[in-house]
């Protein structure tokens, strides 16, 4: 019975922790598992994420779809970083670029 509520209280812990955005390797601390555990335990659940949220979540803005390929050209022929790329293009703001 006690392994059932600490099955239940870790799957919470999951979904709540991919509900709000937390980074995985804090969801991991608060279980006391590895990340690749952590994954795996995601993936049953049916909670993870896709590619394209978890590279938006990694960089800390969105790319509007209108502008995917103008910040692709500069990152990847104007050899730019994800932030100056977002700059550039108007997709970051003073506030959310930090204390730049």
């Amino acid at each position: 019975m006690n392994a059932k509520l600490k099955g239940e209280a870790r799957r919470k812990i999951i979904l709540d922790g991919y509900f709000n955005n937390e980074p995985l390797k804090d969801i991991a601390a608060k279980l006391g598992c590895s990340l690749a555990s952590l994954k795996v335990s995601a993936s049953k659940l049916g909670c993870t994420r896709t590619p394209r949220a978890a590279a938006e979540f990694r960089r800390g803005f969105h790319v509007p779809e209108h502008k995917r390929q103008d910040y692709y050209q500069l990152m990847i022929a104007g050899q730019y970083r994800a932030h100056e790329c977002a700059q550039i293009l108007g997709l970051l703001t003073m506030q959310s670029s930090g204390a730049e």
